[in-house]
């Protein structure tokens, strides 16, 4: 970076503006999907402390612990942070304490594809990465143009997202998630998206409702049997014609570039259901 650079002003998904004189050399990340972003616009060898959930890349795992979900505000303080990544919601009972003591804070809060992109556009302006990290935002930017230019082509597939299958009520995705979003660009229609935000759960009777043409869910292929065996859920069109699909969680569930597979793995499968 050259040295005119910094000082510069960031301002965070809340709004705040945080004033960095230089570019961080100690950054202490609160989750795992601040933490891979870091890593993926070459800011990785500035982050100092992660969480015991941050696992990926696998340098990710060899890095100095803060906590896991509690964060020890203490250990965060003893590694001397010149830049902290929180996330507003994963992390909100943690701000007040890192506010109170004046650390260099910056709250993400990623709800949306786009807010995605918003994220690594941000931490590659904190960071001093700036380039890569727009780079790597113009893929997600990209895809939601060629999702949005493309033509209509029938009747969408009702897709489902589901973290279980048993015991029920299925948590399922309702809107204001990475996954809804990727779901409509991906050329399908979240049959839960009526019903809430987030997860939130839905009984048996209710998915029947819904009745989805493919369930995605991140319950491991061997643990389906229940479903092909629930006197109700066996009806769902998805479970007769054999349309349930595992997925690794993190290419539909984090705030990272992995969603870009999500997104073309999931185009693929709507793609082989709208053909019948």
């Amino acid at each position: 970076m050259p040295p005119t650079a910094f000082p510069r002003r960031v301002t965070d998904f809340r709004g705040k503006v945080l004033t960095l004189k230089s570019a961080p050399r100690r950054i202490v990340s609160l989750t795992p999907g601040t933490t891979e972003v870091l890593f993926a616009i070459g800011a990785g060898k500035q982050v100092v402390g992660v969480t015991g959930y941050c696992d990926y890349p696998p340098e990710a795992k060899q890095l100095p612990k803060i906590g896991d979900m509690r964060v020890n505000v203490e250990a965060v303080v003893a590694l001397r942070p010149d830049l902290v990544v929180a996330d507003g919601v994963l992390n909100r009972r943690f701000l007040p304490a890192l506010e109170r003591l004046k650390l260099p804070l910056l709250v993400v809060a990623p709800k949306t594809w786009l807010d995605v992109a918003r994220l690594i556009r941000l931490l590659g302006e904190a960071t001093g990465h700036e380039k890569q990290a727009a780079s790597l935002a113009q893929r997600f930017y990209q895809a939601h143009h060629e999702a949005r230019s493309r033509p209509a082509s029938g009747q969408k597939p009702g897709v489902l997202f589901a973290l279980n299958v048993e015991p029920l009520p299925m948590w399922v995705a309702g809107r204001e998630l990475f996954v809804d979003d990727m779901i409509r660009l991906a050329g399908g229609r979240n049959v839960a998206a009526d019903g809430g935000v987030n997860y939130y759960p839905l009984s048996a009777e209710a998915l029947l409702a819904r009745n989805p043409d493919v369930i995605i869910t991140t319950v491991p292929e061997d643990r389906l049997s229940p479903l092909y065996e629930h006197p109700v859920l066996k009806r769902l069109k998805a479970v007769q014609n054999r349309r349930v699909y595992s997925v690794d969680s993190n290419l539909f569930v984090r705030p990272t570039p992995r969603l870009l597979k999500g997104l073309e793995l999931l185009q693929r499968i709507i793609v082989k259901a709208q053909r019948g």
